[in-house]
């Protein structure tokens, strides 16, 4: 039982999230491009590029590499319902908050509270979902108000149904 994927959505990520994300990228790359010589800026470096500054660039090059790396590897990229649980979809990980741990699911705004597991990647589409034992978790979904809809329906279902072993809620 729940392997059946009721809903599945992505992460919505806001423009200055992007933008910060993006800046030591950029950053990264645009140092890396000035200390190979692939460009020159006029009175930056009047000496030339020597070979150690060569290589601090190529080194600045795998960083950026690396840094896309981490982003690929950790960044929040989808919420998916099951009938038995919620799985979160963390870079190439997958997080899962089976039901039977779950309080309610809810819209939030602000910022999250002390303990709370952070997955947020928006201010405007904001879910919380209130764990019986355990840390509150703040997740951003793309469609807030859909996605709610159907987690919340698959959470009554699964109360009301059962939990697949027996036991009713």
């Amino acid at each position: 039982m729940g392997e059946m994927i009721l809903y599945e959505t992505a992460f919505r990520y806001d423009r200055w999230v992007k933008f910060f994300l993006g800046l030591p990228f950029v950053l990264t790359v645009g140092v890396g491009l000035i200390l190979s010589g692939w460009v020159q800026i006029d009175g930056l470096m009047p000496e030339g590029i020597d070979g150690e500054t060569q290589f601090a660039g190529f080194l600045m090059f795998g960083m950026a590499g690396l840094l896309l790396f981490m982003y690929w590897l950790m960044l929040p990229v989808k919420v998916i319902v099951h009938m038995d649980r919620l799985r979160i979809k963390i870079g190439r990980f997958f997080w899962t908050i089976p039901f039977e741990t779950v309080e309610s699911l809810r819209a939030a705004k602000g910022f999250p509270g002390p303990g709370t597991q952070n997955a947020m990647t928006s201010f405007k589409s904001q879910v919380e979902i209130v764990r019986r034992k355990g840390r509150r978790v703040r997740i951003s979904p793309e469609n807030r108000d859909e996605f709610l809809d159907h987690a919340n329906r698959a959470l009554e279902d699964w109360r009301r149904l059962g939990d697949g072993r027996g036991y009713f809620r």
